[in-house]
């Protein structure tokens, strides 16, 4: 049993703390009150080590248990500490320097799912709703989607936060790490041919998304059958990461627009290539001079009739749910028990 004292502000985002999550690992990791108690100091963002409690700090100068950074968001390691490549880094406290060993999507193995991008495991809610919509959307055949497309009333929408800025725009070219906050805003103010949604407290105003009950089933609601083409990009270009961006919009009925390099994963999944937009190496104003460009024929209708049928299959395959939650569990005891190994001699401080 791995004893693990968890702190920090989003330690709520951890493989560790989501119910959907948490029961795979209640027999092998346990969660202690103080940090005294544990074998190592976990935390989900660089900010939580940052503001590190003195009683934390004070533990580790006594017994130099191991501090874990477990980042699950690509946005994060690129805005808050800016090095997601560094397994090993030092971050400062009020308290003093802590060495952390930084495990996300680039240096460790824990997110490298295998069928089912590890996002979707966080909550049931995902799977529960792509297993409808897609069965539904399966069901229909190309006829269908081409009357369904002519009907539209919206050419395009964009549901994310509106960010902008050089802080967003970070590259690292041997990750294949890009920021794209920045871009995509601008893609979005760039797209003005047809009619264009641009959806989200940040741009109309209102509540967030955070103080509904369900946003991701609010999210499907409202944009279900409603648009041509749906605005999919993450917030950060990262080989391994996909979120549930890109299925929202096949699952609403609608082509996403995407950005994915050679080397994404995303190309894993098998998706013809005519049933969505690649957006990677353009500027904002090629890409939206590519996305007002018509492309409903027979070639993406037919494309896109496949897709509804191959992600139909995958997600109502139970036995491959499953297999990624043991993969996951796999992966993360596996690293954190290399950590505790490895813990003896802790990694000596790098350049900030």
């Amino acid at each position: 049993m791995i004893k693990v004292f968890m702190a920090g502000c989003d330690i709520n985002r951890s493989p560790l703390s989501y119910r959907a999550l948490a029961p795979l690992f209640q027999d092998a990791v346990e969660r202690v009150a103080t940090p005294g108690q544990a074998d190592l100091y976990l935390f989900a963002r660089g900010l939580g080590i940052r503001d590190a409690p003195r009683d934390l700090v004070m533990d580790w100068r006594a017994r130099r248990r191991p501090v874990v950074l477990l980042s699950e968001e690509p946005f994060w390691d690129t805005t808050c500490m800016r090095r997601p490549l560094e397994r090993d880094i030092v971050i400062d406290t009020e308290w003093g320097a802590l060495p952390v060993v930084q495990l996300n999507h680039h240096t460790s193995a824990i997110f490298r799912f295998a069928r089912i991008p590890y996002y979707l495991l966080t909550n049931n809610r995902f799977v529960n709703a792509y297993r409808w919509r897609f069965a539904r959307n399966a069901a229909y055949g190309a006829g269908h989607w081409k009357q369904a497309f002519a009907c539209r009333t919206v050419d395009l929408s964009f549901m994310f936060e509106r960010r902008t800025g050089a802080h967003h725009d970070g590259r690292w070219p041997t990750g294949g790490i890009i920021g794209l906050c920045s871009w995509r805003t601008l893609l979005a103010e760039t797209c003005t041919t047809g009619v264009v949604e641009r959806l989200g407290q940040s741009w109309q105003g209102g509540i967030s998304r955070f103080q509904l009950n369900n946003w991701h089933f609010d999210k499907l609601m409202r944009l279900d059958d409603r648009s041509r083409s749906m605005g999919a990009i993450e917030n950060t270009h990262q080989p391994g990461y996909l979120t549930e961006k890109l299925f929202d919009a096949y699952a609403c009925g609608a082509r996403p627009l995407y950005v994915a390099g050679p080397g994404h994963r995303v190309h894993e999944l098998g998706l013809p290539a005519a049933a969505w937009l690649n957006l990677y190496g353009l500027d904002p104003q090629e890409a939206a001079m590519r996305a007002a460009a018509p492309f409903v024929d027979d070639g993406f209708l037919d494309a896109f009739h496949a897709v509804q049928v191959q992600l139909a299959a995958l997600f109502r395959d139970t036995g491959a749910l499953l297999a990624e939650r043991r993969r996951l569990r796999d992966a993360l005891l596996a690293e954190l028990q290399e950590v505790l190994e490895t813990s003896a001699s802790p990694p000596g401080r790098s350049a900030l």
